[in-house]
């Protein structure tokens, strides 16, 4: 105990001293329920001399207490090793004399603590007092303090917390005696060292009634072959005990606030003369300390609740005013002070068209842009909160009064972001002692080890640079407010990226037949127009010439509203709304081929059809596309010398399959890719009267029925079309955008 072996506290091995103090014994047995160890006190305790001894089993050691109740030990044992549940305690009288006897099992051993009575454990009848002094009190942690003093009796109980770096603060006291008060001082970290703090969350109470009492030894086995991590009696560590002596105390317990399973903070007690904590007083402390935990818990749900309350609020009225017609940069600014009030901010600004907007206490607009850019280049993530943030950038010598930042930035394309700030609080901290560590140097081993504190006066630190932190319910608010915000404004995005392309396809109608009315027209008004300046400018032209020019004229008509029809009809597919049905294309494709004969002259034409299955479509749809592709295949193949043109159908299944062929001027496979394009002619088809509008108008169509269409070709050979049809518009499937094939 007098050798410390380390550099510092967190190096000692306070869990393996090998001591125990002096109210009380151990009697450690290993796994097969053989005696390995035993305090030296244990004659002290009652036992007789010789009694313990090195290979005595448990079974005959619980025997020879003459018990009054039997102990169970397979129920006790039933611990799995290393883990730690529960531990028995039960009434023996050794000598006449009542004690507690605790079995627990760990680190593959089992553990028996032996320590007397030392008060009258009336207290555990105030149970319902004690929860109602926690229920009445606006201030739980006030209102525990007051109770374990109740129960312990002694000088001085605090309620210490941890902070989030490590040191601690007294955030209820009870006192009396006319001590000082310790209320709002302060702990550095080290005074309570990385294993002490481990240990507090195995066992959750620990007493030293006398910090003057020699500790005692346990023989039988090596310290470091010994852990106990989870023994009441084990001895404090000699550093600990000084840090007691410096603080003028004599005795001290502390019990471990266990929240959400971390160790949130401690009852301290302290008394200025050695004082015992019975263990029924020991357990009761720790069941008072729960339940004070869980009313903390109850409140802070509560808390939580009503906090959800109203932000659930704010966020459905932020939703219902961005989804309707309302601007964001107006939704923002009118519940401004809505949004300050939920987060305690002291004001806001957002970012908008590239300008800033301010609301409430806030930085100016130079040094909030200097901020934004010191987050971007720093790598910061888009949801970002601080409460130490030390300004736009590193050494910047103009202080910086909003520490307190919170930050929503949207994604880059809504161009949008909202910064919440809070002032700069300035603190005055209290703390026991100036928070510095020293060592001292040992030349007998030799090493440095740390020096207890010897001075607790109050050591006052102005804290600056600092706002108060960002609550988790807060940054949950801000995470769902920047989703409600993208997922509206991404709404409107993508409506009005509907918008454009109904636009746009709009627009491409609107080309279309400019396109129409500037280009392909001009040829047949100019035919009209010379014809008419002709008829105008040359008095007595003959009859022959006025009925040739007649029916030049009427061509000429003709052809524009052929072209105008066209147009039309190709700016009709893209939004005709039509019932699926089933349609029988043998009863117009005969009127096709025949129509088609007159109209391109064609006197000795050669077709072959097959068989022609019915189609699940809509009748002047499935018309308009054979009428197209049946027409292209008679006019390209008019001019051989024995035209041939072909169509037939087959039944895959979920599938017909048409093929219409001709044996016409055919298609280069250059040009194959492009031959669905609007007014696109081909480059062999010049002779040929057309618009380049008939296969524009069939894939449209394909495209509309949820068709596919393929084609091969040869040049000067012939066409070959394909077309997949659906046959049950109950099972339509989604097929691939129609693409020409090659031979």
């Amino acid at each position: 105990m007098d050798d410390p072996h380390f550099l510092n506290c967190d190096q000692e091995p306070i869990h393996r001293c090998g001591y125990v103090q002096n109210y009380g014994c151990l009697i450690v047995f290993d796994k097969s329920h053989h005696c390995i160890g035993w305090s030296e006190n244990y004659e002290k305790t009652g036992f007789p001399a010789h009694s313990i001894y090195q290979g005595l089993l448990l079974s005959k050691f619980i025997s020879d207490l003459n018990l009054s109740h039997p102990i169970d030990l397979d129920q006790i044992l039933q611990d799995k090793v290393e883990i730690f549940k529960h531990r028995y305690v039960s009434d023996v009288h050794l000598n006449g004399t009542a004690h507690y006897l605790s079995i627990y099992p760990f680190d593959d051993k089992i553990y028996i603590e032996i320590e007397r009575h030392q008060s009258q454990s009336h207290q555990f009848k105030n149970i319902y007092h004690y929860a109602q002094h926690i229920n009445a009190s606006r201030d739980i942690w006030k209102a525990l303090a007051e109770n374990i003093y109740t129960v312990t009796g002694y000088d001085r109980v605090m309620i210490y917390k941890f902070s989030k770096n490590g040191d601690g603060k007294i955030i209820a006291e009870h006192v009396v005696g006319g001590l000082d008060p310790l209320l709002g001082y302060r702990y550095p970290e080290f005074d309570i060292p990385q294993q002490a703090r481990l240990l507090y969350t195995k066992i959750f109470a620990r007493v030293t009634p006398d910090i003057d009492a020699i500790p005692i030894p346990i023989l039988g086995v090596q310290p470091e072959q010994l852990d106990l991590s989870m023994t009441g009696i084990r001895a404090m560590s000699t550093i600990h005990l000084q840090y007691l002596r410096n603080a003028h105390v004599r005795a001290s317990g502390s019990f471990s606030i266990i929240v959400n399973g971390k160790l949130w903070g401690l009852v301290a007690c302290q008394n200025r003369t050695p004082k015992t904590i019975d263990l029924a007083q020991r357990h009761l402390s720790v069941f008072i300390v729960q339940y004070a935990v869980n009313n903390f818990l109850a409140n802070k749900q509560i808390a939580d609740n009503n906090f959800k309350l109203k932000t659930k609020s704010i966020e459905f009225e932020i939703r219902q005013r961005l989804f309707t017609k309302h601007d964001l940069y107006n939704v923002i600014g009118s519940l401004g002070s809505s949004l300050m009030n939920i987060l305690k901010a002291d004001g806001i600004a957002f970012k908008s068209r590239d300008k800033w907007h301010l609301v409430g206490k806030t930085p100016n607009q130079d040094t909030i842009q200097q901020v934004d850019n010191n987050l971007i280049n720093n790598n910061y993530s888009e949801l970002f909160w601080q409460s130490d943030f030390t300004g736009p950038q590193e050494g910047n010598q103009t202080p910086f009064h909003f520490p307190g930042i919170a930050k929503i930035d949207l994604e880059s394309k809504l161009d949008f972001k909202i910064y919440f700030f809070r002032e700069e609080l300035k603190i005055e901290e209290i703390w026991a002692g100036q928070p510095k560590k020293e060592l001292i140097y040992d030349p007998s081993k030799p090493i440095n080890f740390p020096s207890p504190r010897t001075s607790f006066e109050a050591w006052k630190k102005t804290v600056s640079g600092t706002a108060p932190k960002w609550k988790e319910r807060e940054t949950n608010f801000l995470k769902n407010l920047s989703i409600i915000i993208q997922e509206a404004c991404l709404k409107k995005i993508t409506e009005i990226q509907a918008l454009n392309e109904k636009l746009i396809e709009i627009n491409n109608v609107l080309e279309t037949f400019s396109y129409t009315l500037s280009h392909d027209l001009k040829n047949p008004l100019a035919a009209l127009q010379m014809t008419a300046q002709m008829i105008r400018d040359r008095p007595g032209l003959s009859q022959e010439f006025l009925g040739k020019a007649g029916k030049n004229m009427m061509e000429a008509i003709q052809l524009m509203n052929n072209m105008l029809d066209k147009t039309a009809d190709f700016a009709r597919t893209k939004s005709y709304n039509f019932e699926y049905e089933p349609v029988y294309p043998e009863r117009f494709i005969q009127n096709i081929i025949d129509d088609c004969k007159v109209r391109y002259n064609i006197n000795q034409l050669h077709f072959q059809k097959g068989k022609i299955l019915p189609i699940d479509g809509e009748k002047t749809l499935i018309y308009q596309l054979f009428l197209n592709l049946l027409g292209n295949a008679i006019k390209y193949s008019s001019n051989k010398e024995a035209p041939m043109i072909g169509i037939d159908s087959e039944d895959h299944g979920h599938i017909v399959v048409y093929k219409i062929w001709d044996n016409g001027i055919g298609i280069s496979s250059e040009e194959t890719e492009r031959i669905f394009e609007i007014f696109h002619r081909l480059p062999n088809a010049v002779q040929f009267d057309g618009s380049g509008v008939g296969l524009s108008i069939v894939k449209r169509i394909v495209e509309r029925l949820h068709a596919k269409i393929t084609v091969d070709s040869r040049l000067n050979e012939g066409t070959i079309f394909h077309i997949h049809f659906p046959t049950n518009s109950q099972t339509l499937q989604t097929i691939p955008s129609t693409v020409p094939s090659q031979i």
